[in-house]
């Protein structure tokens, strides 16, 4: 990685550098992608000075935790109020930096196959990736939808008024709990390349009615 920063604590640079290392070798051993040059992430000391940031146009709220610039494939993020909150969007972000460069960079990809990818696969395996399979606060909102009888399928996923983060969490620990944690790299490249339905038979071998029914 090429890290620019301004940071005065030596210590804590190298241990962000080493948790980009970390989790580098960790996602590309399931994305089975690698960086053919050093990948840019920008740190900022707070959140107050990472909403002023240039590297990126229009206004970051409060909410963002972190942005991966596609085109130059930066990453772009503030430090946290904890180590472990800077680690998670660290980990999510390059999850991101792996997305552009594998389907930008693929053999039969390029920047268009990315319309292919709902947000929900995209955010969701950002999630997953960076924080398991189980997690309290998505298992949360799993639950209330079951309560409610608001579960969606898959093609509901679209809609906004399920969280592409925390919905996208939960199907890919569905699809993963299914074909293993191998089936993440030719499912995602083949909805980039054909788009989900016909990436759920060419892949997994279902149509899409079938796999949103098992989801639900």
């Amino acid at each position: 990685f090429r890290i620019y920063h301004y940071l005065e604590n030596d210590s804590l640079l190298e241990q962000l550098a080493m948790s980009s290392e970390q989790w580098y070798h960790f996602h590309h051993r399931i994305l089975r992608d690698t960086f053919t040059e050093k990948n840019p992430i920008i740190f900022y000391n707070d959140h107050a000075d990472f909403q002023q940031t240039n590297t990126i146009g229009g206004q970051i709220s409060v909410g963002t935790g972190g942005v991966t610039e596609g085109l130059r494939n930066r990453v772009i993020m503030p430090l946290a109020m904890s180590n472990q909150q800077t680690n998670h969007v660290l980990g999510h972000e390059l999850v991101h930096a792996f997305q552009y460069h594998m389907i930008i960079n693929g053999d039969s990809t390029s920047l268009n196959n990315l319309a292919n990818l709902p947000l929900w696969m995209v955010e969701g395996l950002a999630e997953y990736l960076s924080i398991g399979s189980v997690d309290a606060h998505t298992a949360m909102w799993m639950r209330d939808a079951v309560l409610h009888e608001d579960v969606p399928t898959i093609k509901q996923l679209s809609n906004p008024k399920y969280f592409p983060y925390r919905y996208g969490q939960a199907f890919w620990a569905f699809l993963t709990g299914i074909y293993g944690d191998d089936i993440i790299e030719p499912f995602f490249t083949g909805v980039a390349k054909y788009g989900f339905e016909v990436a759920t038979k060419k892949v997994l071998g279902t149509d899409s009615k079938a796999l949103s029914e098992l989801w639900v």
